[in-house]
């Protein structure tokens, strides 16, 4: 505890692994550092914006392959008979039908039709799941629930701390993997789960990520975390690579590249609340991951409604070329008649290096969906926006099987 009562954050489990400040340990980090400057609060766990320069850890993400700490997610076992009814009166898409050994992005809804939360959700079998929320505590929700639906064959454990992890990304996360022994590895599907022997334990591999490249979550206990660690660094000199660790900077770049939402960030959450910031997964680009015609789920009246009504927001990515970063929440507009009109806002934004751009997320008006041009003020500078449908980026090796791999040595 600090002397404020508040919990002190913790290190992550491979902090001391990824971090490249070799003069700087994690005490020195946080002495030296400002929270929400040079690194966010994970559930409690102190995520870096980078772990020496955010500059070259993008770059191996695109070029190489490079590694992030996925230890702090949050992370749910639900089991029992009812736990697939369960998520499917929690999710708004069905999951009890899918295929075990899966991993399914996912969302949940408040009553209203609004974001709750997003989600991965790794299905084992048709009584046994592992729900990953990020940081937020769905507890008393999930239990409220059950409640209500009478629900009473389950149990949901909060496991977060039994698993910890990484996130390998970019072209050569599969080569990675196959020099540490994972035999087949390439062709592991997008979305496939599958367990891999690792010295005297294993190791579970989903193939799915967050930066729109060719990547790989690999979870396992943490008395595995040393020879994990041992494996990459084996790897690094047997293929004269460097693999080194990412933070949220090259990851923000990543995503935004690849049209990814975070709750929280992209629309108001109850953990990070902004009145009029609400959003439903229509105005997030999200209808992909909701089936109307599936269970009652919670928040499906409203989306039937604004399905049927129309949404009030249009997700759009934009491009700028000034470099300089516009706030969150700031305007974009338009001129109609001489007049200027309001059309949105930024949701979110980060310099990406290979487009030369500042790029992001924002929520335009619906009746203005077709905008492509508008303009935004930084510091009294009228600064032209491009807005475009869809990702800045896509990467065909993301989904590419058999995925590149090198069995030689680079």
């Amino acid at each position: 505890m600090t002397h404020d009562g508040q919990m002190t954050l913790k290190k992550s489990p491979f902090f001391d692994f990824l971090n490249r400040r070799h003069d700087t340990d994690f005490e020195q980090y946080l002495l030296n550092s400002t929270e929400d400057m040079h690194y966010i609060d994970w559930n409690r766990y102190v995520l870096p914006g980078d772990y020496g320069d955010a500059h070259t850890e993008y770059l191996a993400i695109r070029n190489g392959c490079a590694l992030f700490d996925v230890s702090p997610m949050r992370k749910y076992r639900i089991k029992g008979p009812d736990s697939g009814a369960f998520l499917d009166h929690l999710l708004t898409r069905p999951v009890s039908e899918a295929r075990s050994m899966r991993g399914i992005y996912v969302v949940f809804c408040n009553e209203d039709g609004s974001l709750m939360d997003d989600a991965i959700l790794y299905k084992y079998a048709d009584d046994d799941y592992l729900l990953m929320p990020s940081d937020m505590d769905h507890s008393v929700h999930f239990e409220t629930l059950c409640r209500h639906l009478g629900i009473n064959d389950i149990s949901i454990e909060d496991c977060t701390n039994s698993l910890v992890g990484t996130a390998l990304q970019g072209p050569l996360s599969a080569t990675v993997l196959y020099h540490m022994g994972l035999a087949d590895i390439e062709h592991l599907e997008p979305f496939s789960i599958r367990d891999f022997p690792l010295s005297h334990g294993s190791i579970q591999v989903s193939r799915m990520g967050f930066t729109a490249d060719l990547g790989y979550e690999c979870w396992f206990s943490p008395d595995l975390a040393k020879t994990f660690e041992q494996n990459i660094r084996s790897v690094s000199e047997s293929l004269g690579i460097d693999i080194p660790g990412y933070g949220l900077t090259a990851l923000e770049v990543c995503r935004l590249e690849g049209g990814f939402i975070v709750a929280g960030w992209d629309c108001a959450t109850e953990a990070e609340p902004a009145p009029g910031f609400e959003r439903s997964p229509f105005e997030l680009g999200l209808d992909w991951l909701v089936n109307l015609d599936a269970a009652d789920f919670v928040g499906r009246d409203a989306l039937l409604e604004q399905r049927r009504s129309g949404t009030r927001f249009t997700l759009r990515s934009f491009e700028i070329s000034d470099q300089r970063p516009p706030p969150d929440g700031t305007g974009l507009f338009v001129l109609i008649d001489g007049e200027e009109i309001d059309v949105g806002i930024i949701c979110c934004s980060a310099w990406s290096w290979d487009l030369d751009s500042m790029i992001g997320n924002a929520s335009i008006k619906s009746r203005f969906a077709d905008t492509s041009e508008a303009w935004t003020r930084l510091h009294d500078d009228v600064v032209k926006v491009k807005l475009r449908p869809g990702p800045p980026r896509r990467f065909a090796r993301a989904k590419q099987v058999p995925a590149t791999v090198n069995s030689n040595p680079i």
